[in-house]
This record gives structure tokens, sequence and C-alpha cells, in this order.
């Protein structure tokens, strides 16, 4: 049976345990004390000096030391019960070998009372760190960015693009899957059927397909719509209250007339697939001693994802621009000028 001494957090500043101390504690420490000893890196608290130097002893405290004088902490450490409380509070608490561990509990409150006073903090609190990864992985990048938009409306005296105004009351999301291991000719009429549809209706459709990539094109959908909830805020009119009073019938850019009953129910705006690199080439065995090259194809699948308010808008200007026409008339007869004499090729 080996006995483990806890030597990095025992060794004390300016003097070491006696050998009596060491016996008292432990029957078996008076045998390993004829060994030669060992050094090892003094790295707790204690070890520490701000007025002395980061750990380093002066020679009357070590000729104290090495001529039994008595320690306080040394004495505090004989003691059964103290030690085996200064060990759990070492091994099993707070990180003690930091040196401003004192200044961290202080500023916090100390971690084991904020633990006590609520059970639930410390999973909740990687909740939050979690989502805050997820919504906000940059935020110096974010400060920038902010800091670029405001220079840039000062510049234009508040006048923002029709673009920019859209952005501001209609939200959506662009999202990107990886590299798949299929072919564009393939992934592209997945692409196409969910094109125009709600995203249940298209995660529905990739469920019951018995294609082999419509499994995929299913997890990149989910995965769109969650990232659109949790990011950008869309899809929440059922919890916000912006369901409309009654359901109303527009008509889309393919010409289907659809029903609305809730503004922000997401659908899939346009969705398109591209070209990615080859993932390897096999050999084509064929007659007569020929043979070809196979090259095996990746393609990405992305996806944009809208709120049926965009339709709605869409919609009104396509009416408002048919109102706005009025009726065809017939140009009348008039002469023609400026014929050139001289043909144009």
């Amino acid at each position: 049976m080996s006995v483990r001494l806890a030597a990095r957090r025992l060794a004390l500043s300016g003097s070491s345990p006696s050998p009596s101390s060491l016996a008292a504690a432990s029957p078996t420490c008076a045998a390993l004390l004829a060994s030669p000893p060992t050094s090892s890196q003094r790295r707790h608290k204690w070890s520490i000096n701000v007025f002395k130097g980061w750990g380093k002893s002066s020679s009357k405290e070590a000729a104290a030391g090495r001529g039994g004088g008595s320690d306080p902490l040394t004495s505090e450490l004989d003691d059964p019960k103290k030690r085996q409380q200064f060990l759990e509070r070492n091994m099993h608490g707070s990180v003690e070998d930091n040196i401003f561990q004192d200044e961290i509990e202080a500023g916090s409150g100390g971690p084991r009372a904020a633990e006590e006073e609520r059970p639930g903090a410390q999973a909740e609190q990687k909740t939050r760190e979690n989502m805050a990864m997820v919504t906000d992985p940059d935020p110096r990048a974010r400060i920038r960015w902010h800091r670029k938009k405001v220079i840039q409306m000062v510049r234009s005296n508040g006048h923002l693009t029709t673009r920019e105004r859209l952005a501001r009351s209609e939200r959506q999301l662009l999202h990107k899957s990886t590299f798949l291991p299929t072919s564009v000719k393939k992934l592209v009429m997945l692409s196409r059927q969910i094109a125009g549809k709600p995203v249940d209706d298209a995660i529905a459709q990739m469920q019951w397909s018995k294609k082999k990539m419509a499994a995929e094109i299913k997890y990149y959908l989910e995965e769109a719509r969650d990232l659109a909830i949790a990011q950008r805020g869309m899809g929440l009119g059922k919890v916000s209250g912006e369901l409309l009073d009654k359901p109303r019938k527009i008509q889309t850019k393919e010409g289907k007339w659809i029903d609305i009953a809730d503004p922000t129910r997401m659908y899939i705006a346009q969705s398109w697939v591209g070209r990615g690199p080859w993932r390897g080439k096999e050999i084509d065995y064929k007659g007569r001693g020929r043979m070809g090259i196979i090259q095996h194809p990746s393609t990405s699948f992305t996806v944009l994802l809208k709120e049926e308010k965009t339709r709605i808008r869409e919609h009104e200007e396509r009416e408002a621009k048919k109102k706005a026409k009025g009726p065809w008339v017939h140009h009348p007869n008039r002469s023609i000028h400026g014929q050139r004499p001289y043909y144009t090729w």
C-alpha cells in the first residue's frame, strides 16, 4: 500500500513541518523521512509573499525554519480534523492555486454561497452561456458592425434605402449546409420540390420522400427553423399575439392562391444547390482493356427562410401596380422620324 503525500498542497512558505508532527500525523510518514527530500513546486496561496518576492523567503526565516521554529499553520495542520478540512477545501473546493482567488470570491460573493442560495443556478448559467455562444458568437464583431452602421446612418443623414427599410420590418434567415456526398443533378430535384412551401410542409415532404438525401435535407430544414426561432424570433406570432382575425387570401408569384392566418409563419422563399469539390476518384473499367475515371461529386444545399409578411407585401405591391397601370390603349398612327438611309448591320 502506497502513501501519497500532498507535498504540493502542504508545503508552506518559509518553514517545513517537523518530523515529529509528520510522525504524529501518520506512522508511515516516519519511514519516508529517511529517503532524500524531493523538490516540489510550491504554488499555493501561502507561498507568495507580496512584500518579499514571489514565493522567496528571507535568510532569517529560512534559518528559523531550519532551527525548528513553530509556525501557526503547521500547528493547525497537526490536528487531523483541521488537516482533513484543509485537504477537502483545496482538493474539492475552488481553485486555491490562483493568487487572485480571494479577490474573485469577494467580488462575486463566493461561488459556494451562490450555489447554496440557488441550487439550479449553475445549470441555468451553463444554458445561458450556451445560448449566448449560438445567438452572439462574436460580441466584438457585433459591436464593430453596430458602430459601422451608425457611422453610415450619420453620413446618409438618416436616409434609408428600400432594402434597409424592409430589413427592419421583415426578418429572414439564410442557412447553408455542409457539402453532401451527392451530385447537383440529384439534389436539385429536392430543392425544387420544397421551394415556396411552408417549413413544416417541406419537412413533411422530406420525411416521406424515398430519396436518399431527403433525410439530410430534412435535418438542415429543422436546423434552419430552430435557428430562425432562436436567433431572429421568427414564427412566434401565436406567442406574441400577431395572428390575424380572419385568414387573408393572397396570390403568390407562381399564381397560386393561399390563405394566411399567421403572418409570422415561415416559408422557404428560395432554395438552391451549389457544386462542391470532388470527393475522390475511382477507375471505371471498360471493355477491350480500356478504362475511365469516375469522380465523386459533393454538393451544398442553401435555403432562405422568410415570414408570410413578405408574401403579403409582395401581393399588395403587385395589386397596386396593376391598378396604377390602367387600361391598355392602342397607339395611334404616327409618322416615323429619324430613319437612316443605310442598314444597321
